[in-house]
């Protein structure tokens, strides 16, 4: 049974189209479902594969992480992960075709080629380091955990929105330093992405729409933003954090239209 599955994985391209991928490649959506898990991956190594069923975007997702270009910060930088995407790709229909032949599965990514590199003098005080000269910045000290969310990215327009730079340091400061934020985040993932790159889409092709989503998640913002402010040194404080953000977000998305409502039907 494996094998039949490699061996219908192997021409993945032809057929697999998602929202994330797409003729060989990941698509732009697939570049920022990279950046969000990119967090998710980091904690949790191989077995972020096993959360998402060993499924090619996670493969090429973890090589692209691992790979200097995803540091790389020019405005182009999305077209060359896209096209560098689909190197990744090809190197696990290859290795799938190799596994469907002899049965032995690897789920992990594919492993990259290294080139062969003649041995270089060591580079003298005060010699510049020439292995990003292609364009590729080295990677920064700051935190590169990933970019916002996909919802946040299109409605602001850029992962440098202010709006999107604070979900990405609340996420990563806040709910990934515990195991019950990062539990939680793994949860709201799966439920997240089931329909965020549709959202994202229609804001795309919609300027009324992105309008009418800019002004439906300001209140939820508003509350997140909240977390800045607070410690958070345990999981109990992760807990009652946690509870007071949903507890505000259900009032501000259900109390008041509730009591909005019961208010106008009881003066009619």
């Amino acid at each position: 049974m494996y094998v039949i599955v490699l061996i219908f994985f192997s021409y993945y391209p032809a057929y697999g189209a998602t929202v994330f991928y797409a003729n060989g490649a990941f698509t732009s959506n697939g570049i920022e479902w990279c950046q969000e898990n990119e967090a998710l991956y980091r904690l949790l190594g191989y077995k972020f594969f096993e959360h998402h069923k060993h499924s090619i975007e996670s493969r090429v997702c973890a090589n692209l992480i691992e790979d200097p270009l995803w540091h790389y910060t020019g405005a182009d930088k999305f077209e060359k992960l896209i096209e560098r995407s689909r190197y990744y790709s090809e190197l696990e229909i290859m290795e799938s075709q190799v596994e469907a032949k002899t049965g032995v599965v690897d789920p992990t990514p594919a492993e990259v080629p290294k080139p062969e590199v003649e041995e270089q003098p060591k580079e003298e005080e005060g010699q510049v380091d020439t292995e990003y000269e292609s364009g590729v910045n080295p990677p920064q000290d700051s935190n590169q955990n990933g970019g916002g969310c996909l919802i946040a990215t299109a409605t602001f327009g850029t992962e440098l929105a202010s709006q999107v730079q604070m979900l990405r340091e609340v996420r990563d400061a806040k709910v990934m330093s515990t195991d019950s934020g990062g539990m939680f985040l793994t949860g709201f993932n799966q439920f997240y992405y089931s329909f965020s790159p549709t959202i994202a889409d229609w804001e795309r092709q919609s300027l009324i729409f992105k309008e009418f989503v800019k002004i439906t998640i300001i209140p939820m913002l508003a509350t997140l933003s909240l977390l800045d402010y607070i410690d958070i040194n345990s999981e109990a404080q992760m807990l009652g954090a946690g509870i007071g953000i949903i507890s505000l977000n259900v009032g501000f998305y259900f109390g008041i239209p509730l009591t909005v409502a019961l208010r106008l039907r009881q003066s009619f």
